[in-house]
């Protein structure tokens, strides 16, 4: 048993949340571990992470026709757990077997890809990326599970993405992401930044310049989400680039919709651009929440330094036994290897060198 399946049989028995409402990263972080090369640190973390962790919820799988009724409720979270294990037997024992379960339940739980900060759509993504290294028993668990906490704490974002108009095959959108990202309207309210990030969000419900900027974007077409998504993964490095006050918000800008890329396979035509455009309006949102229009860089040449070298990178995020670090490198270095861009090991290097404490974590 290697220490990653070690860690799922540990993380799998305790709960999904744990202190009122701050979801379990500890499949993620080790997760991320493996990526980044450094199995070995993934006991230390187990160690450090678990004793903070609940037994797991219980309850009874829900029947097909009360499933929409239970979607969001948090105190079916045990009834959801029960759901998705009933339905892991019967995939079959084929290599990628998951992936059918994958493209029943995305449709409809994208929408609301902020449940729990966006951690029920983080968990599913890390189990896909393991199975897509191993296919066991294990790690098909932890989809069950990441739907789960994604249906129970289901919530969508104040944006009308549904509405956002998509462009056909190869049209280019008017203005670049990262623009768009830049000029982004900001709440500009620090109190509006006090919680838990799940409930911040909901200083933008009715808040107009949101919902009218996110309405002048196009949205790629289903072949085109690619690049689309690289850029909004650029931006959201950028901006956790400029605000090292809030690090931890945009540490999940970036994570979430890099994961989102995990999932496209199982999505298929308009369901595809319309997740790019979730992911998108994840980063705008938060951004509309933490956003500081007097944020600059924190300058520091050990960051520039680290900045050079992947191998430092990943070495110093894994040595600081911090979840949030340890999933924003690997995340930065996954889309750094697909699309380079110096945004990405800038953010990485801060990650790795400024992320190591608690402070922020109660946010999420």
């Amino acid at each position: 048993m290697s220490n990653f399946d070690a860690a799922l049989e540990r993380f799998q028995q305790v709960d999904l949340e744990y202190a009122g409402g701050l979801a379990n990263h500890g499949p993620m972080g080790a997760e991320a571990l493996e990526g980044l090369g450094h199995q070995a640190k993934i006991p230390a973390f187990v160690d450090i992470y678990a004793p903070r962790l609940p037994p797991l919820s219980t309850g009874s799988a829900l029947a097909p026709a009360d499933r929409m009724a239970a979607r969001g409720d948090i105190g079916r979270v045990g009834d959801w757990i029960a759901t998705f294990d009933a339905e892991l037997p019967r995939l079959g024992p084929e290599a990628g077997a998951w992936g059918s379960l994958l493209r029943a339940e995305l449709p409809a739980l994208m929408p609301g890809l902020f449940a729990a900060a966006g951690h029920g759509l983080l968990r599913v993504a890390h189990a896909v990326r393991a199975l897509e290294r191993v296919d066991d028993d294990g790690r098909r668990r932890e989809v069950a599970l990441g739907l789960a906490h994604w249906s129970a704490r289901y919530q969508a974002l104040p944006g009308k993405v549904e509405k956002m108009e998509v462009l056909h095959p190869g049209a280019s959108p008017a203005k670049e992401i990262e623009d768009i990202v830049q000029d982004w309207p900001i709440l500009g309210e620090a109190n509006a930044r006090l919680g838990l990030f799940t409930k911040v969000v909901e200083r933008l419900n009715g808040w107009a310049p949101f919902e009218e900027a996110l309405g002048k974007v196009a949205l790629p077409a289903a072949e085109d989400v690619d690049d689309f998504l690289s850029g909004v993964c650029r931006a959201a490095a950028q901006i956790y680039v400029d605000h090292p006050a809030s690090r931890i918000a945009y540490v999940h800008g970036l994570t979430i919709p890099s994961s989102i890329r995990s999932l496209l396979p199982f999505l298929e035509g308009e369901d595809r651009s319309r997740a790019v455009g979730y992911a998108l309006e994840v980063v705008v949102a938060l951004h509309s929440i933490f956003g500081d229009a007097e944020s600059e860089p924190e300058p520091d040449d050990e960051v520039i330094r680290v900045a050079e070298d992947w191998d430092e990178m990943r070495y110093h995020s894994a040595c600081s036994i911090a979840e949030h670090s340890i999933k924003m490198v690997e995340a930065c270095w996954r889309e750094d290897r697909l699309a380079p861009n110096p945004i990405f090991r800038r953010a990485a290097a801060d990650a790795a060198l400024k992320i190591g404490g608690r402070g922020d974590v109660s946010a999420c």
